[in-house]
């Protein structure tokens, strides 16, 4: 027996492809910009070649579009926390670099050139 438009329309107002792509519930935007930057932080982690700089781009994303969130669910606090770990993630991974390229032109560093 067909179903009636009515309880069409009710089942795809539920369903999540069902809601129009310009506008995401705040719960899912803010999972959407944790995810990210969390993606990011392992990335850099990993070693990957432009980590720094995809986290740094990851939280500031996240910073402008806080403001939009109303503070759900204590995005705000996340936020902060979660900005300074990332921030001295990015730190430590950009000094260890800075001392990979420096070791790398040292004459001591080169194979062959024990004493």
């Amino acid at each position: 027996m067909p179903r009636s438009r009515k309880s069409r329309s009710r089942i795809a107002l539920n369903d999540d492809a069902a809601v129009s792509p310009g506008w995401t519930s705040p719960i899912k935007q803010a999972n959407r910009l944790k995810d990210e930057v969390y993606r990011e932080m392992l990335l850099l982690e990993m070693h990957r070649p432009g980590s720094e700089m995809g986290l740094a781009l990851a939280l500031l994303r996240a910073i402008v579009q806080s403001e939009s969130l109303s503070d759900h669910r204590g995005f705000r606090q996340w936020l902060k926390s979660i900005c300074s770990v990332g921030l001295n993630l990015i730190e430590v991974s950009l000094e260890e670099g800075c001392k990979c390229t420096l070791d790398a032109g040292h004459p001591d560093s080169r194979p062959g050139s024990e004493d």
